[in-house]
């Protein structure tokens, strides 16, 4: 009798091994540490993006517009995690606003330096892309669940926004980093 193989789910298996504020600064050595106070606003929804950010200290929650005006928050991201990830590798502007729920500390990754990385082939790029891409996962999954119970988000000014091709995305991100 051939005995059943345990497997795990993703949620059993181990993380990604985090990738630290120290190790980032040294592979980005043009990266740079800001620092925001309470309440300071980050980046705005539909703005330009052109870098992320890797919290070091402190919390961040993320708006998203209503058609009404509000904002509704759709996540608070701490310590250890990334910011701004998603309009940085799509090209597309800010989906959402974010707010400094505490003082924040933060290393800024430019684009252009992380897709440098990608394009030499740099063991830490595929790293960095792996994490980003296992984030964005988790997000869109999160998102999803939040657009089944709030579907009247939308970005400023009312207007329906083209969807973000997660898929083109990451593809993306592969190909850079396999050039």
């Amino acid at each position: 009798m051939i005995a059943a193989r345990k497997t795990k789910s993703r949620k059993a298996r181990s993380p990604i091994v985090a990738i630290s504020a120290d190790e980032l600064v040294r592979e980005l050595p043009s990266s740079k540490t800001v620092t925001y106070a309470t309440g300071k606003t980050i980046f705005r929804e539909g703005s330009k993006a052109e870098s992320c950010y890797l919290l070091v200290q402190g919390k961040v929650q993320i708006l998203k517009k209503t058609k009404k005006g509000g904002n509704v928050p759709l996540a608070t991201v701490k310590a250890g995690e990334f910011l701004g990830e998603m309009a940085m590798l799509s090209g597309e502007k800010r989906s959402a606003s974010a707010v400094a729920l505490t003082k924040v500390k933060a290393i800024i990754i430019q684009h252009a330096e992380f897709e440098s990385l990608l394009r030499a082939q740099h063991p830490f790029a595929g790293r960095l892309s792996l994490q980003l891409s296992s984030l964005l996962a988790a997000r869109c999954h999160r998102l999803l669940r939040l657009l089944a119970r709030q579907p009247d988000l939308v970005p400023l000014g009312g207007k329906k926004a083209p969807p973000i091709d997660v898929r083109a995305v990451l593809n993306r991100v592969y190909t850079l980093w396999a050039v």
